[in-house]
């Protein structure tokens, strides 16, 4: 009888709740720039300054994406391992 009570006078043990939370994005990265318009070139100069301005609207949308991507990606080797075996 007493080996039972001993038990169960022991402290509670406090249970930790696991709770999920969402994360919360910056506006600023779900948008991407819009393209530039295509200009009327008539010298090669107009047609690489549109061209490097194509690509940098493309550099920023792809550095947004990859800043959500890293947010959103779970905190675990599995999708390491998951991209090896694909």
């Amino acid at each position: 009888m007493c080996v039972l009570l001993a038990g169960c006078a022991a402290k509670p043990v406090a249970i930790t709740k696991i709770r999920l939370v969402q994360p919360q994005i910056p506006q600023p990265l779900l948008i991407c720039p819009n393209a530039p318009a295509v200009p009327a070139a008539t010298r090669q100069s107009q047609v690489a300054a549109y061209i490097a301005e194509l690509w940098r609207a493309h550099a920023v949308c792809y550095d947004h994406l990859a800043a959500v991507r890293r947010t959103l990606r779970p905190k675990t080797g599995y999708s390491l391992i998951r991209k090896v075996l694909r």
